[in-house]
């Protein structure tokens, strides 16, 4: 058996709730709630995780012993995602372990582990956004710039400037 040191802070820009270790418990199995989707497959590590950006709701990560996600279920509330992996992990119930991990410590960690990088013009960070491009000076999202795309055009779509 590995080493069973306890996750960090965040996985996949999601703040750890609870974990356990379930790599002594029997997996039931289960599938994927989408067609599309392989079924998952018995974990040494599940972590009950939410995301960072402000309306996510609880995953199940399933993890391997060094915590990386090898896929996730989703539930509607820490409760709920307990239950859902009691039914695939019976006893797993007494396992959880509370991380009490704030928002605050997580974000601190998540910047720790991303070298602090936000668009340099609207500060979201890299869960917050659909892309970033890095320049030597500056960091740009997406939607900053299609924003300052929309900016320079006129109404009657002429380029304003040079």
């Amino acid at each position: 058996m590995s080493k069973r040191n306890p996750p960090p802070p965040v996985i996949d820009a999601a703040r750890v709730i609870s974990y356990a270790f379930v790599d002594d418990i029997p997996f039931l199995g289960a599938s994927s709630p989408f067609a599309e989707e392989p079924s998952l497959d018995a974990v040494p590590r599940l972590a009950i995780a939410v995301g960072l950006s402000a309306h996510a709701s609880p995953q199940i990560f399933h993890c391997d012993e060094e915590w990386i996600s090898l896929g996730t279920s989703g539930a509607d509330s820490v409760e709920e995602a307990k239950e859902d992996a009691e039914r695939v992990y019976p006893g797993v119930s007494n396992r959880w372990i509370d991380t009490n991990v704030t928002v605050e410590e997580a974000l601190a960690f998540y910047d720790s582990e991303t070298a602090g990088l936000k668009c340099s013009f609207c500060g979201k960070r890299p869960f917050e956004v659909d892309g970033l491009i890095e320049g030597p000076q500056a960091t740009i999202c997406r939607s900053c710039v299609e924003e300052f795309y929309d900016d320079f055009q006129t109404d009657d779509g002429e380029i304003i400037g040079n």
